[in-house]
C-alpha cells in the first residue's frame, strides 16, 4: 500500500480538528442557549410575583388607578386621547426612578441588570367598531430603556358598561359602551450575554484548554514523524550509496572468479562463483528494481543451493523436498531471493532443523519453509515485512542483519500476485507458505 506523504496527514487532521471545534462550539452554544433561557425564565417569574403581589397596580392600567378612569372619560367622551397621553407623560417620568428601584431589588444577588416596560397597544370601541390608538403608548418604564425584548406578554380586558356603569354579567341589562384593552409588558437584560458567557466559563476554559492541548500533541507528533522521515531518507540514501559502491568490487570478484575456473577446476571455485552470483543478487535487491534473468527455477537449483547452505551453516540440519516439475516457470533469481531470505531467516532466529518444500497445485506453486526456532509473537507478524524491520526482543536485536530480507520476500510474492501466509507460534517454530499462480 502506498505510504500516504505527510502533507495528507495534515490536511486529514486539519479536517477532523475543525469538525472537533465545531461539535465543541456547537455544544457550548447550545449551552450558552440554556443558561439565557433559565435566566430569563427567572427574570420573568419574579416580575410575574411582582404584579401578583399588587404593588404595581397603581402604576399600570387597573381599575383602581387613575389611567383607567380617565380611559373610561375617553371612552364616554368626556376626555380626548390627547389630553391622556399628556397625563401619561407626566406621570410616567415620576413613577420611572421607583419602578427602577423595584425592579433592581428583585435581582441584587445576581446582578441582573434588567430593563422593562408596559404598553398600551390598543383601545378598540365594540360598539363604535374603532380603534383609538394609532400607535403604542407607554405607561410605565425603568430608566433603561427596553432595546431587546426577551419577553413579551399581552393581557386584554374586554370591558362592558351601561349607563348606570353596572357590570356586564348581569345579562338583562341593556349596555351602551363595550370596548377592549390590550396591554403589553417587555422585559430586557442588559448584561444578559456576560453573565451566561460568566456561568460557562470554566467550561470554556476547559474546551480552550482540550483544543489547544490538541494543537501542541500533533506540533510534536508530527514534527517527531517529519524527523523521522528524514532519517529513513537519509538511511535510504545510505543503503543505495552502499549499493552503488559495491558494484565494482563484486564486479571485479567475478571476474577473477572466472578466471580461476579457466585454470583450475575444483568445488571450491564453484562455491566462491555462486556465492559471488548471490551477493551481485543481494546488491541488486537493495536498488528499487531487481533485475531478471528470465531462467526457470530447476531441481538442480534448489539442490545446489541446499548444498552451499550445508556448508555455510554445518551446524544445522537441512532438508529439501521436491514435488513438482523439474522446472518452476518463475525467475531464478526470484525464487533464490525468496527461499535463501526465508531459510537464513529461520536460522538467524534460532532454527537448528529446517526443511524447505516446493510443490504445485492445479492453480498454484506452493513454496514452504519450516523451522523449529524462537516463533514469531503474533503481535509482530503483521511488522517482520516492513522494510528495515527487525524483531526485537527487549528492545535489543539479537541478529545480525539489514532487517530487509522479508521485506524483499514480500514484493517479489506481491509482484507475481501471490500470497504469504505464516503459521508460528514462540519458542515452537514458525512454517511460512507461499502460494504463487501459475504465469
Amino acid at each position: 500500500m502506498k505510504k500516504l506523504n505527510s502533507k495528507y496527514y495534515l490536511i486529514i487532521f486539519c479536517v477532523f480538528y475543525i469538525l472537533l471545534i465545531g461539535v465543541m462550539g456547537a455544544y457550548i452554544y447550545h449551552a450558552f442557549q440554556l443558561k439565557c433561557k433559565e435566566i430569563v425564565t427567572t427574570v420573568h417569574t419574579r416580575i410575574d410575583n411582582l404584579e401578583e403581589s399588587g404593588i404595581l397596580n397603581k402604576y399600570t392600567i387597573k381599575k383602581e388607578n387613575e389611567q383607567y378612569r380617565m380611559l373610561l372619560e375617553i371612552v364616554h367622551g368626556k376626555k380626548t386621547l390627547d389630553e391622556f397621553k399628556e397625563f401619561n407623560k407626566k406621570i410616567l417620568k415620576a413613577r420611572e426612578e421607583h419602578f427602577s428601584h423595584l425592579i433592581d431589588s428583585l435581582f441584587v444577588n445576581e446582578k441582573y441588570e434588567v430593563a422593562v416596560r408596559y404598553d398600551m397597544s390598543q383601545l378598540t370601541l365594540h360598539d363604535q367598531k374603532k380603534e383609538l390608538l394609532e400607535a403604542p403608548i407607554t405607561l410605565l418604564q425603568t430608566s433603561r430603556k427596553v432595546e431587546k425584548s426577551y419577553k413579551t406578554n399581552t393581557s386584554n380586558w374586554e370591558v362592558q358598561e351601561s349607563s348606570e356603569r353596572t357590570d356586564v354579567r348581569e345579562e338583562e341589562k341593556e349596555y351602551k359602551h363595550h370596548f377592549s384593552l390590550y396591554q403589553n409588558q417587555y422585559i430586557d437584560i442588559k448584561n444578559i450575554i456576560s453573565i451566561a458567557l460568566l456561568s460557562l466559563l470554566p467550561l470554556l476554559i476547559l474546551t480552550a484548554i482540550v483544543a489547544i492541548s490538541l494543537l501542541v500533541v500533533y506540533y510534536i507528533a508530527y514534527r517527531t514523524i517529519k524527523q523521522k522521515e528524514k532519517e529513513v531518507d537519509n538511511l535510504y540514501n545510505m543503503v543505495d550509496n552502499v549499493s552503488h559502491e559495491f558494484k565494482l568490487p563484486i564486479a571485479t570478484l567475478k571476474y577473477g572468479c572466472n578466471n580461476l575456473a579457466l585454470e583450475y577446476q575444483s568445488p571450491t571455485i564453484d562455491l566462491l562463483m555462486r556465492q559471488v552470483n548471490r551477493l551481485d543478487r543481494l546488491q541488486n535487491s537493495l536498488t528499487p528494481y531487481m533485475t531478471s534473468d528470465n531462467n526457470p527455477y530447476t531441481v538442480k537449483d534448489l539442490t545446489q543451493m541446499m548444498d552451499d547452505l550445508r556448508q555455510l551453516y554445518p551446524e544445522v540440519k537441512l532438508y529439501e523436498q521436491w514435488d513438482a516439475q523439474e522446472e518452476v516457470l518463475l525467475d531464478k533469481t526470484k525464487m533464490e531471493t525468496i527461499l535463501l531470505n526465508l531459510i537464513e531467516n529461520s536460522i538467524k532466529y534460532g532454527g537448528t532443523a529446517i526443511q524447505c518444500n516446493i510443490s504445485t497445485n492445479d492453480k498454484h506453486y506452493i513454496f514452504s519453509v519450516l523451522d523449529n526456532g524462537i516463533g514469531i509473537a503474533k503481535d509482530q507478524q503483521r511488522d517482520i515485512f516492513k522494510k528495515f524491520y527487525r524483531i526485537r526482543e527487549g528492545n535489543i536485536h539479537n541478529t545480525t542483519g539489514l532487517g530487509i530480507g522479508l521485506y524483499q520476500v514480500q514484493q517479489i510474492v506481491e509482484s507475481l500476485n501471490g500470497q504469504i501466509n505464516i503459521n508460528s507460534k514462540p519458542q515452537k517454530g514458525t512454517t511460512f507458505i507461499i502460494t504463487i499462480p501459475y504465469v
